[in-house]
């Protein structure tokens, strides 16, 4: 980079846990990976929970309608983007012709959708703000295609998929609550899985709750009787949703073993103390927890919705009985799932956000 006896600055902005999703976990690992190569950096938290106040360089949002207006008088080299506010982006390369340095980071299918729902205006109006930016990083592949059918410059876009590794602190299962070992001890097989907040996608559960819960019925009637499922939910969102589903676990008479857990929790050692991990989200990016799990040695099965990580076992979108099948397959060879994944190391993305933000304080 530019300058070397002055010290680099980078501004983060988007979410940072809690609550605990995979915006918002990569976002926190970005910040301890630039520190740790004496690099400055700020998040700027979109998050309205107030947990982190004491942490040091994170600072609150509060409202994006003030800060759009904070936006040009920040003095960092770079500004990094991971909110999908759609005036946000509208903005980025206007923010751009005032000579900032602009990266945004596409996470799920959130562009995608903008450019589908909004007028002719907005969406003339968002292509040229994204076209003038520095870079964008894609998660997805599938977003780096879409964009090129648009007519972006490809030296602009890059494919960085979210995952950064976790500390061993964030996998240490001693500072997961008594709720958990508690789980732990009762069941002899133990399933998770998660959500940022109840979503719906296509007027679905974007997360598959509902199929968590019908995946779990049929094991039981199946005859898989010692299993347990814990579902993270660390923001409800939907509480009427939420509660269906509650209903839905007694009425299959679950109780014993469909567990919901809905505070912010360190997931990767949740993860780490069970013994399958499962995503069916209906829509998605990349799925960091699907990564966090196969690094931890624990077999992972999502849905194909999208390019998922190496060593991802997958079921056909929103296909329960797909879905049980693998489960099922994975419990009776459990063994021989930890083995096809115990030598799967994936690339230091942390260290490839670096190399972008050194391609754009460089002009390149």
């Amino acid at each position: 980079m530019k300058n070397k006896n002055k010290k680099t600055k980078i501004a983060i902005i988007g979410p940072y846990p809690p609550p605990y999703g995979g915006i918002s976990i990569h976002i926190k690992r970005m910040k301890n990976y630039l520190e740790k190569n004496q690099i400055e950096c700020i998040v700027y938290n979109e998050s309205r929970i107030v947990e982190y106040k004491n942490i040091i360089n994170v600072k609150s949002i509060n409202s994006y309608k003030k800060f759009i207006f904070k936006i040009p008088f920040l003095k960092f080299n770079a500004l990094h983007f991971h909110s999908i506010n759609l005036k946000i982006r509208m903005l980025l390369g206007w923010y751009k012709f005032l000579g900032k340095k602009i990266i945004l980071t596409i996470h799920g299918e959130s562009l995608h959708e903008q450019l589908t729902k909004i007028n002719l205006i907005g969406h003339y109006f968002l292509l040229l703000s994204l076209r003038n930016i520095d870079k964008i990083i894609c998660v997805n592949p599938k977003t780096k295609e879409e964009l090129l059918d648009f007519a972006f410059n490809l030296k602009k876009i890059e494919i960085i998929p979210a995952f950064i590794p976790p500390t061993p602190d964030e996998t240490d299962i001693k500072q997961v609550s008594e709720f958990f070992h508690k789980i732990r001890r009762k069941h002899k097989f133990l399933i998770t899985a998660n959500a940022f907040r109840i979503s719906f996608y296509k007027n679905q559960d974007l997360y598959g709750i509902d199929l968590s819960i019908e995946l779990m019925k049929r094991l039981i009637n199946n005859g898989y009787k010692d299993i347990g499922f814990i579902y993270v939910i660390p923001d409800i969102g939907d509480y009427d949703y939420f509660a269906k589903m509650q209903n839905l676990v007694k009425k299959y008479n679950l109780e014993d073993n469909f567990h919901f857990h809905t505070k912010p929790v360190a997931y990767p050692a949740v993860i780490n103390m069970c013994d399958l991990f499962i995503r069916p989200t209906n829509t998605d990016g990349y799925g960091v927890s699907i990564a966090e799990a196969i690094s931890l040695q624990r077999p992972a099965i999502a849905s194909d919705i999208c390019k998922r990580p190496e060593g991802t076992i997958l079921f056909e979108n929103r296909n329960i009985e797909d879905l049980y099948i693998k489960t099922a397959d994975v419990i009776n060879n459990y063994e021989e799932h930890r083995s096809r994944i115990e030598n799967i190391k994936y690339e230091d993305n942390a260290e490839k956000i670096l190399e972008v933000y050194k391609k754009v304080l460089n002009g390149k």
